[in-house]
């Protein structure tokens, strides 16, 4: 019988057991953020908040994805919510044919248009991404922008994450500054 080894050291990825332990022991608030989170997918599938975040819980929880040490599980289970409703949104697009008498679904009267608008958020969401990797080891940074996409105010972002006025103001700088030295002359898109 032939074995095959795992060459990824395993002291780079939390355990199942210690998945389960953090996931049991999440605080009432970060359970909300990640309600939060997952209502601003829903839009992009046909699943609802709650089975978007129940299916990032579950495919961490069985292994299928696994969690750096490095990084925190919000941020982790914000970004597997993130997958799930674009794996959705993926499935949806190949199930949707076009009806050939509604000239809107023809694709030649609306090629432009698509394509227009299909290298805009291909654009925007490779920046938004090369935004969230560069400060994935920045828990406080990375919850501000999550919470700033889901269009809350600063009162608010100071509430959900129990900051006061300053640390919010210090965040936002190490944000700022961040993207400063990143996009010295100003971002893409």
């Amino acid at each position: 019988m032939l074995v095959e080894l795992s060459t990824e050291p395993e002291d780079d990825y939390l355990t199942n057991l210690e998945i389960t332990s953090l996931i049991r022991g999440l605080p009432t608030a970060d359970i909300f953020r990640l309600g939060q989170i997952a209502k601003k997918y829903v839009y992009r599938s046909l699943m609802d908040a709650d089975e978007i975040l129940s299916e990032a819980i579950v495919v961490t929880v069985s292994g299928q994805r696994k969690v750096p040490r490095n990084v925190s599980l919000l941020a982790f289970l914000a970004e597997t919510m993130r997958s799930i409703a674009s794996n959705e949104v993926r499935k949806i697009r190949k199930k949707i044919t076009p009806i050939d008498d509604d000239p809107e679904n023809d694709p030649i009267l609306n090629i432009a248009d698509k394509n227009i608008h299909i290298e805009y958020e291909a654009a925007a969401n490779q920046e938004i991404e090369h935004i969230y990797e560069l400060f994935k080891n920045d828990e406080d940074v990375t919850f501000l922008l999550m919470a700033k996409y889901d269009g809350l105010s600063p009162d608010e972002i100071c509430e959900m994450g129990n900051w006061d006025r300053t640390k919010y103001n210090s965040v936002q700088k190490r944000l700022r500054r961040g993207l400063n030295q990143r996009f010295p002359n100003g971002r893409e898109t």
